[in-house]
């Protein structure tokens, strides 16, 4: 069974989402955000930048959210949730899954974060003006991606759209998913809509 440092509502909160899609066994070991204990010399050791996700399988530790991702997929998920590497379906995939991450949820969590409950002395004024600057835009690119599809690889779910969904929520929260992007809103509500989610998000 795999061991899944977590934060509640954070970005570990995908890497559940995942397990609970493919029905993969996890034990969770709960660490708070911002506190000291992501600091401490043991946790350092497991994710050398004292944040969340990081997994453990056996000896084995991996501490990015689209590495544990693709991992998961190719060791217990059969593939099922990413599309192979060598077509161009597993090629959009693993682009989705980065700008999942970077610039979305990234300029997303630096909003959120440096606006409110980072602590105040470490919180950095010019990442939120920026990252207004450019929100909209990077909701935008979503936008006009999904079309009519139902997820973004187009009929079926994927690893991807945990990763998109994830950053939309804190889009979605400041106000960036709104009724100039019905597409991405009505993706969100899609995505959030499932049980896994469901189930992910109440832990």
């Amino acid at each position: 069974m795999i061991t899944i440092h977590h934060s509640p509502m954070s970005r570990s909160t995908r890497v559940v989402w995942f397990c609970e899609e493919i029905g993969l066994d996890y034990r969770l070991q709960t660490v708070e955000m911002f506190s000291d204990a992501m600091k401490r010399p043991e946790y350092l050791a497991i994710n050398p930048l004292g944040k969340v996700p990081a997994i453990e399988d056996g000896d084995f530790v991996l501490w990015e959210t689209s590495a544990i991702l693709q991992y998961l997929d190719a060791k217990y998920g059969d593939g099922r949730l990413m599309p192979p590497r060598d077509t161009a379906a597993g090629a959009l995939a693993i682009q989705w899954l980065d700008y999942g991450e970077n610039p979305l949820t990234v300029i997303m969590g630096e909003i959120a974060a440096h606006s409110g409950p980072m602590p105040e002395d470490r919180r950095i004024p010019a990442l939120v003006d920026r990252g207004r600057e450019v929100a909209p835009q990077i909701v935008g690119v979503i936008e006009r991606a999904l079309g009519e599809q139902d997820w973004i690889l187009g009929d079926d779910f994927s690893a991807a759209d945990i990763m998109l969904a994830f950053g939309l929520m804190i889009a979605d929260y400041l106000g960036y998913v709104n009724d100039a992007t019905p597409r991405s809103r009505a993706y969100l509500a899609r995505a959030m809509a499932r049980p896994a989610f469901q189930r992910a998000a109440a832990l």
